[in-house]
């Protein structure tokens, strides 16, 4: 089995968080169904990217900026990874859409297949691809 690779990068994370009010809620997937989740709510003087920033957080992603750029180190086993590819009429592949859940990459496979191109389009699992 392969051992996972090791990195490392240094960097500080990108900048502040704000508070948050918590809101229960129910949403609807893409299918019609019904499930609970919650609204954050950062009020009218937060920014969209200090929002972002305190999800990412309160999720456990760390992420950080240096002489590379910026990162995020995620935990791979919740981070969607399955992506939708095309094929054209040369045989050339493209890459549709990625970091989807198999259901989601499903779904937008099956929304291409029905419009009747002449492409095909299939999902995989990149984390085994």
């Amino acid at each position: 089995m392969n051992q996972p690779k090791t990195y490392h990068r240094k960097g500080e994370p990108g900048g502040p968080c704000c508070p948050v009010g918590i809101l229960p809620v129910q949403v609807r997937s893409a299918n019609g169904d019904s499930s609970a989740a919650e609204l954050l709510d950062a009020g009218p003087h937060a920014t969209e990217t200090e929002l972002l920033r305190t999800v990412a957080s309160r999720l456990g992603v760390q992420w950080g900026h240096d002489e590379f750029g910026w990162w995020a180190a995620v935990r791979g086993s919740d981070f969607p990874s399955w992506a939708v590819w095309r094929q054209d009429d040369s045989g050339n592949k493209f890459l549709v859409e990625a970091n989807l859940t198999e259901q989601q990459a499903q779904s937008v496979a099956a929304s291409f297949e029905a419009k009747g191109h002449k492409q095909t389009y299939w999902c995989t699992n990149e984390k085994v691809a």
